[in-house]
C-alpha cells in the first residue's frame, strides 16, 4: 500500500485539518505540519539530524526523506488539489478532532473509500464510522474494532543498563499535571538519584526523536505517573528497552490503556499504588542496587517480548484491512 499525509495550507482552510485548533491555530504550528518545502523549510521545520536528503517533488507528490532512529523513511505528502485527482481505498483519521471532518471528506470527495478512525490515546468513541483501529482497550460497542499495540522502531531494544540511579520523565507539561507533586516528593526523598524532566518547556528540554532510544537506555527507571492513563509510546518503548517504569497502575484501568496488561509490580515496574511513599522509596532503592537492577532490566525486556508480538498483530491488521477492502 501507499500511505500519504496532507501537506499545504488548503487542508487547513477547507476545514480538514484541526490539529492546531486547541492552540488557537498559530501559523507556526500549521506551518510545522502542513508547510510546503522550499529553500527555508528545512531550517524552519525539521531538525537537521532528522532529515537526511533533499525533498523531491514528482508527479504532484512530495517525497520527504527522514531519519527514524537509525533507519530511513520517506514520507509521501500531497496537497488537497492532488488528493482530489487520486483514488483512495482507505481514509484514516488519526486525531480526535478529525473524526467529523474526515467523514465529510470521504462523503463529499472520496465516496468509494472506506473511512477508518484510529484511536491512540483517548477513550472518546467515534461517531462517524464503525471501523476502528484502537491502541487502547476502551469498549467500542457497535463498531468493527481491532485492538493492537503500535509498533516502535527497532532501536527500542534491550541493552544492559549503565546507570542505576537515574529517573527520567518524558511527559510533556508534567509540571501542570496533578501528579507532578509525586515527582517532587520522590526527587526530594532520593537525593542520591538524578531526576530528569524531558518534554516541551520542561526543565531538561526536549529529546529529539532520533535520540530517544538512547535517552531511555541511559535511564534506570522511566517515570510515567500520568492521571490520564499510563499509556502511550513512551512506556512501551521503555519496557522494550528493558527499563522498568514507575507508574500508578490504576490509572491504566481507569482509562482502559493497554499498558495495564503489561505491568507487573517488582518485575517490570514499580507500582506506586501498592505502597506508601516511604515503602515505594525503599523499593526504588532496593531495585536500584546494580546486580538487582540489571536483573530487573533483563526481566522487563523479556516480559515485553513475550507479551507483545508485533508480527502477529501486523498480520491481524492486514487481515482486518483486507476484509474492509472486500466490502
Amino acid at each position: 500500500m501507499n500511505l500519504f499525509r496532507p501537506i499545504g495550507l488548503d487542508w487547513f482552510t477547507k476545514g480538514f485539518w484541526k490539529i492546531a485548533e486547541p492552540y488557537g491555530n498559530p501559523p507556526d504550528t500549521i506551518d510545522q505540519y502542513l508547510g510546503v518545502p522550499d529553500k527555508e523549510w528545512h531550517s524552519r521545520i525539521l531538525d537537521p539530524v532528522q532529515q537526511y536528503g533533499e525533498v523531491e517533488f514528482i508527479d504532484g507528490i512530495y517525497y520527504i526523506p527522514l531519519k527514524i532512529g537509525s533507519g530511513e523513511y520517506t514520507q509521501k505528502a500531497i496537497t488537497f488539489d492532488t488528493f482530489l485527482k487520486m483514488d483512495f481505498d482507505l481514509i484514516v483519521a488519526t486525531y480526535l478532532r478529525h473524526d467529523e471532518p474526515y467523514a465529510k471528506l470521504v462523503q463529499e470527495y472520496m465516496p468509494k473509500a472506506t473511512y477508518i478512525r484510529h484511536i491512540g490515546d483517548t477513550g472518546v468513541l467515534p461517531t462517524h464510522t464503525r471501523n476502528v483501529l484502537a491502541a487502547i482497550k476502551t469498549p467500542m460497542p457497535d463498531t468493527n474494532c481491532l485492538t493492537y499495540h503500535p509498533e516502535h522502531h527497532v532501536d527500542y531494544s534491550y541493552s544492559a543498563p549503565v546507570n542505576h540511579n537515574v529517573v527520567k520523565s518524558f511527559l510533556t507539561h508534567i509540571r501542570f499535571m496533578p501528579d507532578y507533586r509525586y515527582f517532587l516528593i520522590y526527587e526530594k526523598a532520593l537525593p542520591d538519584f538524578t531526576f530528569k524532566m524531558h518534554g516541551i518547556d520542561e526543565r531538561d528540554s526536549v529529546i529529539q526523536s532520533c535520540l530517544m532510544p538512547q535517552a531511555i537506555k541511559d535511564s534506570a527507571f522511566v517515570w510515567h505517573v500520568k492521571h490520564t492513563g499510563c499509556g502511550g509510546f513512551i512506556p512501551r518503548q521503555a519496557l522494550a528497552c528493558g527499563r522498568p517504569c514507575i507508574v500508578k497502575k490504576h490509572y491504566c484501568d481507569e482509562w482502559y490503556t493497554l499498558e495495564g496488561d503489561l505491568y507487573e509490580d517488582s518485575v517490570n515496574c514499580i507500582d506506586l499504588d501498592l505502597g506508601t511513599p516511604n515503602q515505594n522509596i525503599e523499593k526504588i532503592r532496593f531495585f536500584s542496587e546494580p546486580d538487582r537492577h540489571r536483573e530487573m532490566c533483563r526481566n522487563t525486556a523479556e516480559k515485553f517480548r513475550k507479551d507483545v508480538d508485533f508480527d502477529k498483530e501486523a498480520q491481524k491488521i492486514k487481515e482486518w484491512i483486507n476484509n474492509l477492502l472486500k466490502r
